[in-house]
């Protein structure tokens, strides 16, 4: 029934949409600048460019008071304010910025697109609530644009692999704000974390130096988990990890290298959890958290907050969270665990030793450009101006130098925790990709063999449909990658 009824209103939408495409045109300006060479001396003439900005902010809930996605009164916001004051000045135009609070909303801006209607020039949040969107003609394309935005700019603009999930049919659809500091850092994972006062006292050999000696494989991995579980009088009082079971599960089945999804060439992508190096890592996970190794996860405790909790109130010796967890929109456990180590997934026996990778199910800063702004040249010109690097924080490494002093006990936990960011991969959770890793963890009556057999022709129906496309499209925008 549900199925029906959005077939129905998809057809709603595209007549709703055709009408409109027929009947309104968007506002034009005769903006006189030249984006190109020296702009200091370009003057947008009064433009004002409606930014609907509905991010959840780093602390606090999304309607907190933020500017540009930073929570007011901090370091950021201060800067990201004092960068919009310039703009409007330097380039006589307004920023008109628009939060949760005052009504930003990602579903009003699609309802308003598919009328026709204009909702605002430039919107910024979540690839969950944009990417659906994003093939039914409501988004200007950023290569478009590329007069004004250096799509290929990856430490301005994001990697490609973390703009994939706004990739469709050659075009790229949304940025991300990159070379601003934690707006994105918080839309990661999944970091494995360990309380190393608590292993210490439980006679835990230093697991930075482990990781740091490239010997943090599935073995240390095992035996530090049996050690970091505490059972007295029957009872445990300490497991040795805190799990969300579809995090613990995403990252052990690519740890022994990623086959999610296999390119053939010529177009041909498959799922690739049949290969021998992933059957190895699914009864990994399986043998970790079902099998030999189940005593140390509290399987009655298996949400994400809950699992943070765990770790925080000094249950857990490691867990494995979303970095969001760590800082940002929840971010309890950098306000509430003393000398907590960031650690990489342990690497299995098919990769090379120290193999550091992460994923991401969604992004909350993406930039997207209406179909309706009024001017795009003058929007885009903004944005690029916007976004430019922050005095101070022009490279990774200065970003890197106030995050480690703010949020991070040792300087390696930052190395690790950066090189996640910039090998994150989209996973294609929010398409269905999950339920196979959900079902290794569930369904014990099954073998790894039998549930790969079960669920391969459904996993390669979603590469199909939604995969191929954003991973044809990163080879035609980024032919050198």
């Amino acid at each position: 029934m549900k199925k029906a009824l959005k077939a129905v209103l998809l057809t709603a939408v595209i007549m709703i949409m055709s009408v409109a495409c027929a009947t309104q045109e968007p506002e034009t300006f005769d903006l006189d600048f030249d984006a190109g060479g020296n702009t200091s001396g370009a003057d947008l003439n009064g433009y004002s460019m409606r930014y609907a900005v509905t991010c959840a902010t780093l602390f606090g809930d999304s309607s907190a008071e933020n500017v540009l996605g930073f929570t007011s009164g901090t370091l950021f916001s201060d800067l990201a304010a004092k960068r919009k004051a310039e703009i409007e000045k330097n380039y006589n135009c307004t920023i008109d910025a628009f939060y949760t609070s005052d009504g930003a909303n990602e579903n009003d801006f699609t309802v308003h697109s598919m009328s026709g209607a204009f909702y605002c020039d430039v919107l910024q949040g979540s690839t969950h609530g944009l990417r659906s969107s994003m093939k039914i003609g409501i988004f200007q394309s950023i290569n478009s644009l590329d007069s004004y935005i250096n799509y290929r700019d990856s430490e301005k603009w994001g990697t490609p692999a973390m703009l994939e999930e706004m990739c469709w049919d050659g075009q790229l659809y949304g940025i991300l704000p990159a070379a601003w500091p934690e707006l994105n850092y918080s839309s990661f994972g999944y970091i494995f974390m360990a309380n190393m006062n608590l292993a210490s006292s439980l006679g835990i050999p230093d697991i930075r130096e482990t990781v740091e000696n490239k010997e943090w494989n599935w073995d240390k991995f095992e035996e530090t988990l049996a050690a970091g579980t505490v059972v007295e009088g029957g009872e445990t009082k300490v497991y040795g990890m805190s799990a969300h079971p579809p995090y613990l599960g995403e990252m052990i089945l690519r740890s022994n290298g990623d086959t999610i999804i296999i390119d053939k060439g010529n177009g041909n992508y498959t799922w690739g959890y049949a290969e021998p190096n992933a059957l190895k890592a699914l009864q990994e996970f399986r043998d970790v958290y079902n099998g030999e190794y189940a005593f140390a996860f509290d399987h009655n405790v298996t949400s994400p907050d809950a699992v943070a909790d765990a770790f925080i109130e000094g249950k857990a010796t490691m867990t494995v969270v979303d970095t969001e967890q760590l800082f940002g929109y929840n971010g309890r456990i950098s306000r509430n665990v003393e000398n907590y180590a960031v650690l990489p997934a342990p690497t299995g026996p098919d990769v090379d030793p120290g193999r550091i990778f992460a994923v991401h199910e969604s992004f909350r800063s993406m930039i997207v450009f209406s179909a309706y702004s009024k001017n795009f040249d003058a929007s885009a010109f903004i944005i690029d101006k916007l976004y430019e690097p922050f005095e101070g924080y022009e490279t990774k490494d200065k970003i890197k130098e106030f995050m480690t002093y703010n949020y991070f006990f040792d300087d390696r936990d930052a190395d690790i925790f950066f090189d996640m960011f910039r090998n994150t991969e989209y996973n294609y959770f929010i398409v269905g990709m999950r339920q196979f890793n959900e079902a290794i963890t569930d369904r014990k009556n099954k073998s790894v063999a039998e549930l790969v057999d079960i669920y391969k022709d459904y996993n390669q129906r979603i590469i199909d449909n939604e995969a191929v496309s954003p991973r044809e499209t990163l080879k035609e925008l980024w032919p050198e990658e």
